[in-house]
């Protein structure tokens, strides 16, 4: 089984459970021109603080319309792209950029292009959806290497099928830029095809070599991974040997000396407060490292549209997804943890610092205003977003689901001011129900006294017994190896 069809098989059977729940100028131009719109405001849209700024494409308001014109043949022809599974799952770049002519509001770009976006969430789509969505990358440099439009070389149209919100992301990043977290600008976007209302998206900033200098001023031509794996920056000359340093890394000794540790308990505390499900808190492929040099790589987040309501939609444990063992009580199979985790959050200094640092974090999660994003927000959207063609669920499911949030956002918070209390040892907060030792914030099962860090696996229960990520290791039956002794 591939890594990728790994990855969907477990949120196919996780969504089975939500189932069963169930500006200015005009004229023509060319993408060089930028139009007269075009520059930087700054704060504008999900623009964050200091020197932060975004484009005016990404503005608060109304969403505004993208409309493109693509020939039969060209949308044919990416059509069969986006129904080649196999290609996907090989992992191979196989998309190909194709030519459009887009319209926005009175501006028009003759020479713009498309490509389609996505990995996981696109094989979902087609695999399960009676009418799948796709999602797109809209380039202005294709075929002008100066191109741009209102400041920017390309512009995502991002919309998985799991966010029934349709603001994951935009609330993601609207938040992570205001507490120095890399993140792209983003807002609410419809886009037309030939005519057609197709669906509605968060429209978000390509992340590229100037996004990343404006958060890493003193050290901006670092390289950029995503998922530890492909270059998003120096992509004609990364550090493959540095890389492989970072990959070669399994204790804490050795992580400890390539990868930024307090920088990247941050990110970690902050995907934690997102409750995100799948960047590398959650186990899956969705996260970034930049090299900063001689501090190491920081982990940081990326697409972030598998949060806030996801976990109560789409699985077994909603808003108390434990922090350190967030993988023990989600929907079978579930997520493992990567490589990095366990040896940082094993060592009793390094967890205190992790709840130090949601502790930091707990200080600029705002409940209400983040509760306020939502309202606002939906009341823009929701006509677009009850009216897409490419829903999938119920308009009712839909219509709930920010509601959901809202109450995600401040139960999210409370849980974890509880993980934090019972790490800093508050009397009523620091307790252990099982009375196996081991605090419930410090183990997986506070109810299982045989359940707890490097206590024995027990062959045959389907348990993860010593908290490490894996069921049965070790045991006859099992072909996986004892992550402890890896």
């Amino acid at each position: 089984m591939s890594k990728l069809r790994a990855i969907i098989t477990w949120f196919g059977l996780a969504a089975a459970l939500s189932s069963a729940v169930a500006c200015g100028g005009g004229g023509e131009q060319s993408s060089g021109s930028g139009g007269a719109g075009s520059g930087l405001g700054a704060d504008a849209g999900s623009g964050g603080t200091g020197g932060l700024s975004c484009s005016d494409l990404f503005a608060d308001g109304p969403p505004q319309t993208y409309s493109i014109e693509i020939s039969d043949s060209e949308w044919q022809a990416m059509d069969a792209e986006f129904h080649n599974l196999t290609a996907l799952e090989s992992g191979q770049d196989f998309t190909v950029y194709h030519p459009i002519v887009m319209h926005y509001g009175s501006e028009t770009v003759s020479d713009a292009a498309i490509k389609l976006h996505g990995q996981s969430s696109w094989l979902q789509t087609v695999m399960f959806d009676a009418n799948p969505k796709m999602q797109f990358d809209i380039s202005f440099s294709q075929y002008n290497s100066n191109g741009s439009f209102h400041g920017v070389s390309k512009i995502v149209f991002d919309m998985p099928r799991g966010d029934l919100t349709f603001m994951h992301d935009r609330l993601a990043h609207r938040w992570m830029r205001q507490v120095g977290l890399l993140a792209g600008c983003s807002t609410s976007a419809r886009l037309d095809i030939n005519g057609n209302y197709y669906g509605l998206y968060v429209l978000e900033e390509n992340i590229n070599g100037h996004v990343v200098s404006e958060f890493f001023p003193q050290n901006p031509d670092g390289d950029l991974w995503k998922g530890a794996e492909v270059a998003e920056t120096n992509q004609e000359t990364p550090n493959w040997d540095r890389l492989m340093t970072f990959d070669d890394a399994k204790d804490l000794a050795s992580i400890s000396a390539i990868v930024d540790v307090q920088g990247s308990l941050t990110s970690w505390g902050a995907e934690a407060l997102l409750n995100d499900a799948d960047g590398y808190y959650g186990g899956f492929h969705n996260f970034y490292i930049y090299d900063q040099g001689q501090a190491g790589y920081l982990f940081l987040p990326q697409d972030t549209d598998s949060t806030f309501d996801w976990l109560v939609q789409f699985d077994l444990v909603g808003s108390t997804d434990h922090p350190v063992y967030w993988w023990y009580k989600r929907a079978q199979p579930a997520p493992t943890p990567g490589d990095k985790w366990l040896p940082v959050l094993s060592d009793a200094t390094w967890r205190m610092r992790y709840a130090d640092a949601i502790a930091a974090l707990l200080a600029q999660w705002d409940v209400a205003k983040i509760q306020g994003w939502i309202d606002t927000w939906w009341q823009q959207i929701s006509s677009l977003a009850l009216s897409d063609p490419h829903l999938w669920t119920t308009t009712d499911q839909v219509a709930q689901s920010p509601g959901i949030a809202k109450q995600e956002v401040a139960a999210r918070a409370t849980y974890l001011q509880s993980f934090v209390d019972c790490e800093h040892g508050v009397p009523g907060a620091a307790t252990d129900a099982d009375g196996d030792g081991y605090l419930w914030c410090d183990e997986c099962d506070d109810s299982n006294p045989n359940a707890h860090p490097g206590a024995v696996e027990i062959c045959g229960n389907m348990l993860d017994d010593n908290c490490d990520g894996n069921v049965d290791e070790g045991c006859p039956s099992s072909g996986t190896p004892d992550v402890g002794a890896m």
